[in-house]
């Protein structure tokens, strides 16, 4: 009888470079929810009266009636293709293909989700977008051929300036950033500024977090089109995955983790052993639904910040 020699690999094998797409999950989560419907409805508070000081001039006081707004925001299937691992390879190798299959299918729709959710955050209000002002520079995005603006310290105080003017903060939530490579390096060249590489604050690195400026945590994650997600056509957002051309801009997102919110479903994997019609092979596919929207429709909360074309 022939022998079978099985092929060995090295014990740590080599995973492809996913982008770190732990940015969405700074956002109201509604965990579940997305599993059993494919519209979520979101209350949102409306404004008060301002409080009042001193003794009032009649009794009894004026009774105002509070009612709430909804916000509604789709869900949607996002899966990967399935995929066979014939019996033939599963007998011959000595690692789990069917687990190094199964993360990479769980990688691809975690960057799936965080393309969609960028396209669902950002904002489609022009007081809400915001141009670089600096010096021409080329861009490394794949597709961009023109130079474009660098980003300037100018430009993120005029962000700052718009963020407290929003009145959000007070919500409690927190600000955060999502910026191109080009603008965190832009970012770097500025003295004023200080990052946690040089802090050595490693807690806030293992997050996804690389810098905090201005009271804002910096978010980059590297995709394969060297932008990260914020894709715009004129004042249009686009998904963040979208075929990348040099009319289009890229660059910045911030966001008040309050003012978004994303609901998961359960990421499903489905395992087909021995699959009939396939000689012994085994079929695997994953799926989940997902959704993410802005909360408010006056869109504060969020500001998208463009690399202009020089």
């Amino acid at each position: 009888m022939a022998e079978i020699r099985t092929t060995l690999y090295s014990s740590e094998l080599q995973k492809l470079i996913f982008p770190d797409n732990s940015f969405y999950k700074k956002s109201i989560g509604e965990t579940g929810v997305a599993d059993k419907t494919e519209q979520v409805e979101k209350p949102v508070q409306t404004k008060i009266s301002k409080a009042k000081e001193g003794k009032p001039s009649s009794l009894p006081l004026s009774v105002e009636t509070s009612t709430d707004s909804t916000k509604k925001y789709n869900t949607t299937l996002i899966y990967c293709a399935p995929l066979l691992i014939d019996s033939q390879s599963e007998l011959l190798v000595n690692y789990n293909k069917r687990q190094t299959k199964q993360e990479q299918q769980a990688a691809e729709i975690n960057t799936k989700v965080a393309a969609y959710t960028m396209e669902h955050w950002c904002p489609k209000l022009e007081a809400n977008i915001m141009k670089t002002t600096g010096s021409a520079r080329p861009s490394n995005v794949m597709g961009f051929t023109s130079q474009r603006k660098a980003l300037t310290k100018e430009d993120l105080l005029k962000v700052l300036n718009l963020m407290m003017r929003m009145g959000v903060s007070g919500m409690g939530g927190n600000w955060y950033g999502m910026v191109t490579a080009d603008m965190y390096t832009d970012l770097l060249a500025i003295p004023e500024f200080v990052d946690y590489y040089k802090t050595g604050n490693e807690s806030r690195l293992k997050e996804g977090v690389i810098g905090r400026i201005l009271g804002i945590d910096i978010f980059q994650r590297s995709t394969e089109e060297g932008h990260n997600g914020v894709l715009y056509n004129g004042k249009t957002p686009l998904r963040g995955d979208a075929d990348v051309k040099d009319s289009l801009l890229s660059g910045a997102l911030f966001w008040n983790d309050k003012m978004v919110c994303r609901a998961e479903g359960r990421l499903r994997t489905i395992i087909n052993a021995e699959a009939p019609g396939y000689l012994g092979g085994t079929i695997i596919e994953s799926f989940t639904r997902y959704g993410a929207d802005i909360i408010r429709d006056d869109q504060k909360g969020v500001i998208a910040l463009l690399e202009d074309k020089a």
